[in-house]
């Protein structure tokens, strides 16, 4: 099998876990980009992921992509439940059971083997209450559009849709006061030559495959990978991490480790749940607090008449219009689930049906949180032992009321029809910020700016859970700009010891 050319024998970890200088939790984008580029710098690095390796490849690169009977096959094995509950509704739970109202993954390579591709960037004004500011940050995005092959985002990369329809249908919407561009999206366009080849969607654990940095624990300096192994407690002794306690699901078989640092990127909750799970809340009431996820809209305008070519138009996000609108089709189904990620792939020659995500930017209250339901160790993924309790603002329902009144205008300036619209529940947008928020101030943060824990002088956070808010755009880029920013950190850290050291 595959799996078992890739995969790492933990027994060996265990047996030499003072040979690792980064176990890293999670292996989604934050995971692998921090990894591959600690590696890159001469780091051992030990990727410990929850779930099982399914596949090398995003699905939507893989010759499953088009099989609406398979796809969903493959997310059954790696899916589980999760709930979004209302304040209220929490503390009603005894009388009423939690309702599993939304879903994640656990497998190798995490949501990045099934997410939608498109990665714009957040605008200055969203970096306002972050620790650093947008020009600061800019650099680690034009590294992290070309490490994921953003396309339209550099000259050898075009965009990914170029219709002539859909440039007609992007200058109507800026006729029509909207900020209308091509979705840019993580596929890569660059031409095929000169010994380049295409490497269709991104996804962590294709780029992992490709970055030449896997390798087989002990055998040579590199990136080594622990799958089915779930990282059940931190455990901490004074202001250092002393030992990551382990359960290998297959066997059932449990290891403690001694690790020198670890770096959490299990994705914005299960990142906070582990540290609740842990007790690091016991340091601050801040763990676990300030929790958000997009608002979101969805909904179908009908045109005319066929269009006969793929649409993906982005309506981007401005300082005075703070959400996001993803426009696509053409489709002759009147519905899709917002799981089914990579539609747009699939426009119809008589399609009429366009579909459209609106994701709004959440208002970020200290109540809003990662709530553990029993103590004790969780079992494979964390399945059952927390919830998100949030609730929206004033300015959250507001918000989603623009949204939806926005649409038609939308509808009218491409001809079409609004036809049906849903307001989805938080949690179903799947891109959750919070929990471990970011600052200068231990006083009102979790973790600095660079994402390494106050209180831990060997603990650090590569995902979304320590952003301070969001912006409306989709957030994989700025999780894998954010992880890269980290781990550069790190090593100029690094650097900075050893030229310290010569002088002495």
């Amino acid at each position: 099998m595959l799996a078992s050319i890739l995969e790492s024998d933990i027994e060996a970890v265990a047996k030499a876990a003072d040979k690792v200088d980064y176990f890293v939790i999670g292996s989604g984008t934050a995971g692998v980009t921090s990894a591959v580029e600690l590696a890159s710098a001469g780091f051992n690095v030990v990727i410990i992921e929850a779930g099982p390796f399914i596949t090398a490849n995003h699905v939507g690169t893989s010759p499953f992509r088009s099989q609406p009977e398979i796809v969903p096959k493959i997310h059954a094995l790696v899916k589980y439940d999760t709930s979004w509950i209302s304040e209220e509704n929490f503390n009603s739970r005894e009388a009423t059971p939690l309702i599993k109202n939304n879903t994640a993954w656990s497998l190798v390579g995490g949501r990045t083997v099934f997410w939608g591709g498109c990665a714009p960037r957040f605008i200055p004004s969203d970096f306002a209450d972050w620790p650093f500011s947008y020009e600061e940050f800019a650099p680690y995005y034009d590294e992290a559009e070309r490490i994921i092959h953003v396309s339209g985002s550099a000259p050898n990369r075009p965009h990914f849709i170029k219709s002539d329809w859909q440039y007609a249908a992007m200058e109507k919407l800026r006729n029509s006061g909207f900020n209308a561009i091509h979705a840019p999206v993580s596929v890569d366009t660059e031409s095929v030559a000169n010994g380049h080849i295409s490497h269709g969607f991104d996804s962590s654990v294709a780029r992992l495959l490709r970055s030449g940095k896997l390798v087989p624990f002990g055998e040579k300096q590199g990136v080594s990978l622990l799958a089915n192994t779930v990282v059940v407690k931190i455990e901490a002794d004074g202001e250092k991490i002393s030992k990551l306690h382990l359960l290998e699901t297959q066997t059932k078989k449990r290891y403690e480790l001694t690790p020198k640092n670890v770096i959490l990127a299990c994705g914005g909750i299960q990142s906070t749940r582990l540290a609740l799970v842990s007790g690091l809340d016991k340091e601050s009431d801040l763990v676990g607090k300030y929790v958000s996820d997009h608002l979101f809209v969805q909904g179908l305008m009908k045109l005319r008449e066929p269009i006969g070519v793929p649409l993906y138009i982005l309506l981007a996000a401005t300082e005075q219009l703070p959400y996001q609108v993803q426009i696509q089709g053409a489709f002759d189904a009147d519905w899709y689930s917002p799981y089914h990620s990579t539609v747009w792939l699939d426009h119809h020659q008589e399609g009429t049906n366009i579909l459209f995500y609106c994701f709004g930017i959440g208002s970020v209250q200290k109540n809003n949180r990662v709530e553990l339901l029993e103590s004790g160790e969780c079992p494979r993924g964390g399945k059952s032992e927390y919830c998100v309790v949030i609730d929206h603002s004033d300015e959250d329902r507001e918000l989603i009321k623009t949204m939806m009144a926005g649409m038609p205008e939308v509808g009218k300036a491409l001809g079409a029809e609004v036809v049906r619209m849903k307001e989805n529940p938080p949690g179903s947008a799947l891109h959750e910020i919070g929990g471990l928020r970011m600052g200068k101030d231990p006083s009102n943060s979790v973790t600095d700016p660079n994402g390494r824990f106050w209180r831990y002088q060997n603990l650090y956070c590569a995902d979304s859970s320590t952003w301070r808010n969001q912006g409306a755009a989709n957030p994989y880029l700025t999780i894998t700009a954010c992880s890269l920013r980290l781990a550069r950190k790190i090593i100029a850290d690094k650097h900075a010891r050893l030229a310290r050291t010569a002088k002495i």
